[in-house]
């Protein structure tokens, strides 16, 4: 069983299609182990995070030999109890797509005074369910370290994000009317260490009056955003997109993909950015240079690094032949290495390798 954040249900279902016949999966959101907002208790910050029953009627219904999640926070919690209901032991994998850790601290120093009790009751409940975990996945070489770090007795390995191809090479016959030179920016504000990347490059845009910088994205942090970027005419927050087609046409209408981000390990906007023949300028940060071949597919920036990151970006705007090599570059680089087809095969291994 694969138990999902909900938001990444799209893309386990990419997966799910290329795994081996044998295999019998179910594909289930973690929400269904909350008990979501109430009408009595709707107000009580935290209380949507309370368990409910559902995720484990589900597990007795399907009986998986196996249990695997990218958010451990309940699910692993509700694999043990089930382990125990069926007296056996029933291996679990979790995969780790973020430094969790600097994530958790950043927003515990964010949130309101009223909201702070739940953040330790969370924070036990993630790193128990890490624990429970028979093997941990990290989303990169570097994510994997830093779990080594946290949990040196713990058996890991590396489990990049993928993309399927196939939705991302339809040619789109209707662009947005963007004005170009263009630079897209997706990014979602869900995440402050990510987000304050985004807004040390205000300074980059400041100053590269002549080129438009199109950024799409949402999440609590947005009015961050937007205060950054405020009287920067140059600057177009366009707020989130339909996915896939509203994106795969984002990346149709900018010259250059570009990501300046604060924390990243495998960010899915430079799988899809490439596939769509895009050159990537990316903060180094993270696991981000594991996905950026130098000079090759685009390059990685220090943050706060302005001139280079204007060096970067005019020299991609200014040499069309660069740009389109670098476009195909990246997109026979991922297409090669980060398909879904690849990731199945390892994943399955995976799995065998802790039942058998």
């Amino acid at each position: 069983m694969m138990i999902c954040s909900p938001y990444k249900m799209h893309l386990y279902h990419s997966l799910a299609k290329h795994f081996p016949r044998n295999f019998q999966l179910k594909l289930i959101s973690a929400e269904t182990g909350y008990c979501g907002k109430t009408p009595l208790l709707g107000r009580c910050p935290g209380i949507e995070y309370l368990p409910a029953g559902q995720m484990m009627r589900e597990l007795v219904r399907f009986r998986p030999d196996l249990v695997f999640t990218d958010y451990p926070v309940y699910p692993s919690w509700y694999a043990k109890l089930y382990g125990y209901l069926r007296m056996q032991h029933i291996p679990l994998v979790a995969w780790l797509l973020g430094d969790f850790w600097t994530e958790h601290s950043a927003q515990f120093a964010a949130v309101p005074l009223s909201r702070k009790p739940i953040f330790p009751l969370h924070f036990f409940a993630w790193s128990t369910g890490m624990r429970f975990a028979d093997c941990i996945l990290a989303a990169c070489r570097w994510l994997e370290e830093i779990v080594k770090d946290h949990f040196p007795q713990k058996t890991t390995n590396i489990l990049y994000q993928g993309v399927d191809p196939e939705p991302w090479l339809v040619q789109d016959k209707t662009l947005y009317h963007f004005k170009h030179p263009a630079v897209g920016i997706i990014q979602d504000n869900n995440i402050l260490p990510k987000v304050r990347g985004l807004i040390c490059f205000s300074s980059v845009v400041k100053q590269m009056k002549d080129v438009n910088f199109y950024i799409a994205g949402g999440g609590p942090y947005t009015p961050l955003v937007e205060k950054a970027y405020s009287g920067l005419e140059n600057a177009h927050l366009i707020g989130r997109l339909p996915y896939q087609v509203g994106v795969r046409r984002f990346y149709a209408s900018t010259d250059v993909h570009v990501l300046p981000s604060g924390l990243d390990c495998c960010p899915t906007t430079i799988l899809e950015a490439s596939i769509c023949g895009k050159p990537t300028i990316a903060s180094r940060v993270g696991g981000i240079p594991e996905l950026v071949r130098e000079g090759e597919t685009g390059w990685t920036v220090q943050n706060r690094q302005y001139d280079e990151w204007i060096s970067r970006i005019r020299t991609v705007l200014e040499d069309d032949g660069l740009t389109r090599r670098m476009g195909e570059n990246a997109r026979q680089f991922v297409m090669e290495h980060f398909g879904w087809d690849s990731r199945a095969s390892e994943l399955s291994s995976i799995f065998r390798r802790l039942v058998s």
